[in-house]
């Protein structure tokens, strides 16, 4: 054989790199990389924290900057169904409700929304996309699971004593998350969904509702002087709405074979991989905080 040949044969011959791909790191039970997730939460939470306590409105570029990046990762998700979500529309419709609301309320909100609807479907009648109905309904989707949550979100805020509103409402959805984690990985045996997400258990739930349940009376007592029953009652709905909504995007990402929707945040994934208990839980929470007293007064 000539050495030409031992080129040739070298050249067909896969690397060991090209047989076996790179294995994925195992972080143990914990799933995740700790010091990556915690580094990157108190930072995202110490930003969001230092707005809400020094100028709020600053809160309102922290809202835009989400609602893009978690826009663009869904819309981007849920296009590999076979058809395309109108990215840049959606994007900036959902940053628009983000602002009607901060400006004008929640009827703008709504207006916004209707016209951002009409606008979306009028694009697509007019470009003649080949799925103009998947890919209307898609769009939608994510305007309204990201753009018109995250605007009930800038509505609190924009509430007598907004901030620590807003405050309270963060602090229990993280609280139920971090819960939800802990229980979970110390005691989780009992999955809740394992067809939809094999990690959630009962006993991570307990998790979350024993630390939200904490975190809310603590925050009813101490910043708003209403009765400690109140807290409980948020740290008891809150939980539900949030583990919902972590199994909504989980329903999502397996349908569409994805393990995170994305890896902006690293030790957690992508944007709405955070987003995903926060964002339906804020309208339950704006419910909430209007019907029981001390919280939002309408007289």
């Amino acid at each position: 054989m000539t050495s030409s040949d031992d080129s040739a044969e070298a050249q067909q011959t896969p690397s060991p790199e090209e047989v076996t791909p790179p294995a994925e790191k195992d972080y143990g039970k914990a799933g995740r990389n700790l010091p990556a997730a915690i580094g990157v939460g108190v930072g995202i939470g110490g930003t969001v924290l230092v707005s809400l306590l020094v100028y709020p409105p600053a809160f309102l570029a922290i809202a835009i900057i989400g609602v893009l990046a978690a826009t663009w990762e869904l819309s981007t998700a849920l296009s590999r169904s076979g058809a395309d979500v109108y990215r840049p529309l959606t994007m900036t419709a959902a940053a628009g409700l983000v602002l009607s609301s901060w400006f004008g309320g929640r009827e703008a909100v709504w207006v916004a929304f209707t016209l951002s609807a009409g606008i979306i479907m009028l694009v697509s009648l007019m470009t003649g996309r080949p799925n103009p109905v998947k890919e209307v309904s898609l769009s939608l989707f994510a305007l309204t699971y990201v753009g018109l949550m995250a605007a009930f979100i800038v509505y609190i805020l924009h509430q007598p004593q907004g901030n620590l509103l807003l405050i309270t409402f963060l602090a229990l959805a993280v609280s139920s998350d971090t819960g939800g984690y802990v229980f979970g990985v110390l005691w989780g045996k009992h999955p809740i969904a394992p067809k939809i997400s094999p990690k959630k258990s009962w006993e991570g739930y307990a998790g979350s509702t024993v630390f939200a349940v904490t975190v809310g009376i603590c925050m009813a007592v101490f910043a708003f002087h209403v009765p400690w029953w109140e807290g409980a009652v948020l740290g008891l709905v809150i939980p539900a709405f949030a583990t919902l909504g972590d199994f909504s995007e989980s329903m999502i990402k397996r349908d569409l074979d994805l393990k995170d929707m994305g890896n902006l945040l690293p030790g957690h994934g992508g944007v709405m991989d955070r987003l995903d208990s926060i964002l339906p839980s804020a309208p339950v929470v704006l419910v909430l905080y209007t019907i029981l007293p001390g919280f939002i007064t309408t007289g």
